[in-house]
């Protein structure tokens, strides 16, 4: 029964799933507190593996798991905590012209 119980808490743990996203932080004005401000707004919250902020792009790079949290509460979150503008990169904009989703531009 151990083993059992002991395989699928490994397979569980093996594929769960793992998303990277990449916002675009718009405020941060300060190289030292700004970017601890964003990190420390995504501490507490379930689902987040990790964060990086370069204050130089001004971008923060969040891995999470999937199955709890989504991009789009993730930069809600860092938005409501650090009054910082919060964009997803890494979705697309869907304001293309009739012509362009006709001749398959997007």
């Amino acid at each position: 029964m151990k083993i059992i119980l002991l395989s699928i808490i490994g397979l569980s743990l093996l594929f769960s799933i793992e998303s990277t996203a990449t916002y675009l932080v718009d405020g941060m004005m300060c190289a030292i507190n700004c970017p601890k401000k964003v990190n420390e707004s995504l501490n507490d919250v379930e689902g987040i593996k990790s964060c990086k902020v370069n204050f130089e792009s001004k971008t923060a790079m969040v891995v999470y798991d999937d199955d709890i949290i989504d991009s789009d509460k993730i930069a809600k979150i860092i938005s409501k905590r650090t009054f910082y503008k919060v964009n997803d990169m890494n979705k697309k904009d869907d304001s293309g012209s009739f012509w362009d989703w006709l001749f398959m531009k997007n």
